[in-house]
């Protein structure tokens, strides 16, 4: 016998996942949606031959408060878990609670007993390989990571908070990149006080921007990487936190607007990024299961989104700090110097690697 997994249930299992690869070094081994627990999502992480659980199901505000019920576990490696169901059951333990072997969807045969104090002790066999989600769909992120219109809308906002008395720097700009733009209204109208409402923001800033866009450019090969997958019959859409009728404008100006049949817009969801509802959204769209699209983004914002709605990422920064952003090490696929870095053969080939599981 030997020790197999240490399970951990989490309410957040973004930010949990991110503080063990950040702070402990541990990297994603393979993720998991049950298909017999609704809602359960599992992440296994390793390091070191050390193997660690992640578990997250739908729990109420209170559950931190709960931790001690929580099912955590050990779960321990054996040859053979009938037998050693058989085993155990013939010492009619007292008060040792025995759950009968069941097979997992992740491909376990396991049996669990919890001790005197209730800690949970699962006794596990693989007897299928672990779960390989095939990719289905890309969801592209349009600004910064399709095409080349963050200064535009730079320009747009300083314009904007300019006409209205405010001083609007490229360094207040860089806290924005990635998310939606009526997010960013609200914002922007409590840090100065404004007397617009946020809706009047919004327009008037894409008026501004869309009087810009005529020029907007698509990365050449960023296009090139959405054409292959477009020929490879893979679906793609795009999902960005810009409004619809700007979305339309800018897509059709770098010629992109051919290539994806969906698009979707933070406006159309009841959260911009860093939640997930954009993907998920463009995912229903596409009828493809969340698990199943890879999405192409450029700021941390857009990664966290993409991991929160448990969707592959591929990463290529619009901003390249050094450090990079925590958030941008959760990608899947990550372009550390960001587009004069990105290749579409090599991200071509992720994908391809992918398809299969």
């Amino acid at each position: 016998m030997k020790l197999d997994h240490v399970g951990i249930e989490v309410r957040d299992l973004y930010s949990v996942e991110l503080f063990y690869r950040r702070v402990l070094g541990f990297s994603p081994r393979y993720r998991y949606v049950s298909q017999n627990t609704p809602g359960l999502r599992t992440v296994f992480l390793e390091r070191d031959g050390l193997a660690l659980e992640l578990l997250e199901r739908p729990r109420g505000d209170g559950f931190p408060g709960e931790r001690a019920r929580a099912p955590n576990h050990v779960s321990l490696e054996v040859e053979d878990v009938d037998a050693e169901y058989a085993r155990i059951a013939s010492l009619r333990l007292p008060g040792a609670p025995l759950a009968a072997p069941r097979d997992t969807g992740d491909g376990y045969r396991e049996l669990s007993i919890s001790d005197p104090e209730g800690n949970v002790v699962e006794l596990s066999m693989r007897v299928r390989p672990e779960p390989r989600y095939p990719v289905r769909a890309v969801i592209f992120d349009v600004d910064g990571t399709l095409v080349d219109s963050e200064e535009n809308y730079f320009l747009a906002d300083r314009e904007l908070l300019a006409r209205r008395g405010v001083a609007f720097t490229r360094d207040d700009k860089r806290r924005y990149v990635g998310g939606s733009n009526l997010d960013m209204m609200v914002d922007v109208k409590r840090r100065f006080d404004l007397p617009d409402s946020v809706q009047e923001l919004a327009d008037a800033k894409n008026a501004l921007y869309l009087e810009l866009a005529r020029g907007t450019r698509a990365y050449p090969e960023m296009k090139r990487f959405l054409v292959m997958l477009r020929d490879r019959g893979i679906a793609v859409a795009a999902a960005s936190g810009s409004a619809p009728h700007v979305l339309e404008r800018v897509l059709s100006a770098a010629g992109l607007a051919e290539y994806l049949p969906i698009v979707v817009s933070a406006e159309e969801v009841p959260r911009g990024k860093p939640a997930p509802d954009v993907f998920l959204e463009a995912a229903r769209r596409l009828e493809v299961p969340p698990h199943a699209c890879v999405v192409v983004e450029d700021s941390p914002y857009g990664v966290e989104a993409a991991s929160r709605a448990f969707m592959r990422c591929i990463a290529v920064p619009y901003l390249v700090d050094d450090p990079l952003p925590d958030a941008l090490r959760m990608a899947d696929l990550l372009f550390e110097r960001g587009m004069s870095a990105f290749d579409a053969t090599r991200a071509y080939a992720w994908v391809e690697a992918r398809l299969l599981g």
